[in-house]
């Protein structure tokens, strides 16, 4: 592509943005990076005068770069791919981003009618596991595990180990979610290796991470804390407050404070409630009132929310509710507390977790 360039060559940098390739269940991208240099790339082209498929598609691809960035111009530039989509499969493409933005059910039924009736398999599953995703959202678990299961059956149908991945990783979450660790980690190791053998760019730190959420959730993460460091120094910041977690259960409250100064800002996509959660609880775990009134704030509009992470499916934290009611008992605020640990004991009886449960009823009752 840069040689094309070099030789002034648009046509040919247009051609290889417009060589149709099917989407993938998981950002091809490394989670938390944005490759520019493209980005520019297409911005520039698509200063041109383009036919409407090749516009679309050319908008499509911009979306995709920039999805999960706080950026206006994803949706804008969706919603024109859509509407100048030509086919099926120019349509489908827009509407997959659009369907994840907007956590949309319709968008997501279109995506698999699109998929049934063009046969086009891919959009059969990612369709499903974006109404996953929009359930998770919605508190609905059933429907979660319903689709989970008909887009897990689908892909192994037809090859696809991405989204064979991407679906045992949401089972392996709603097992987090119950309580059954031991099942948890089996998912998780196996969604792994399928990773692995396709060279996923998530194989490096993914399992790693979702191990320690599950050490985090079953009260060992202490025991782990080499483990954990291992996991901070692959993925970086993001683990900052995990680390800090695991620094604590073992005493070392001193280094965990000086591990925190190095977090930095949380992106707002389908990890928000995940990393703003951690973030939280180290915060609690540290007695530190100063960030608890700001942290607060930030999760108060999901307190009805779904588990921190579900909507992720991939990760998965006790309801922000919960969260919320240590944050109001730091800040003194018991009457909040108890209001917001009954809100979580419901939550958590609505996605049968009894052990996330009985605690916040006990919380709500103290």
């Amino acid at each position: 592509m840069e040689y094309a360039e070099s030789l002034g060559r648009d046509d040919l940098v247009i051609a290889a943005f417009t060589a149709w390739t099917e989407p993938t269940a998981w950002q091809a991208r490394t989670y938390g990076t944005v490759d520019r240099p493209i980005v520019d790339r297409l911005s520039r082209l698509l200063e041109r005068e383009l036919t409407p498929s090749v516009r679309s598609r050319l908008l499509t691809a911009y979306a995709t770069e920039l999805i999960g960035e706080d950026d206006p111009t994803v949706l804008e530039a969706a919603q024109e791919a859509l509407d100048l989509a030509t086919g099926p499969r120019l349509r489908a493409a827009a509407l997959q981003i659009l369907a994840e933005v907007h956590g949309d059910a319709e968008l997501s039924q279109e995506l698999v009618e699109i998929g049934t009736e063009h046969d086009l398999p891919v959009y059969r599953v990612t369709g499903r596991l974006n109404r996953a995703g929009v359930a998770a959202a919605a508190n609905d678990p059933v429907t979660m595990r319903r689709v989970t299961a008909e887009a897990l059956e689908l892909a192994r149908t037809y090859r696809m180990p991405e989204a064979i991945a991407v679906a045992e990783i949401t089972l392996a979450a709603l097992a987090v979610i119950e309580g059954r660790f031991a099942d948890a980690a089996h998912l998780y190791n196996k969604a792994g290796e399928g990773m692995r053998r396709t060279g996923s760019v998530h194989a490096a730190g993914f399992l790693q991470l979702a191990l320690a959420v599950i050490w985090l959730n079953d009260g060992t993460l202490g025991a782990h804390l080499d483990d954990v460091r291992a996991v901070h120094a692959v993925l970086g910041p993001m683990t900052t407050d995990l680390l800090a977690l695991a620094l604590h259960a073992n005493g070392l409250d001193i280094e965990a404070r000086e591990v925190r100064t190095s977090s930095g800002p949380i992106r707002p996509d389908f990890f928000f409630t995940f990393f703003t959660t951690l973030r939280a609880m180290a915060i609690v775990a540290l007695n530190d009132r100063d960030a608890a009134e700001e942290i607060y704030t930030t999760l108060l509009p999901h307190r009805n929310g779904p588990p921190a992470g579900a909507e992720s499916m991939a990760l998965a934290l006790r309801p922000v509710a919960h969260t919320l009611g240590e944050l109001a008992v730091l800040l003194g605020r018991d009457h909040e507390a108890a209001d917001h640990f009954a809100q979580a004991a419901a939550i958590a009886d609505q996605w049968n977790a009894p052990h996330w449960a009985a605690e916040a009823r006990s919380r709500a009752t103290t």
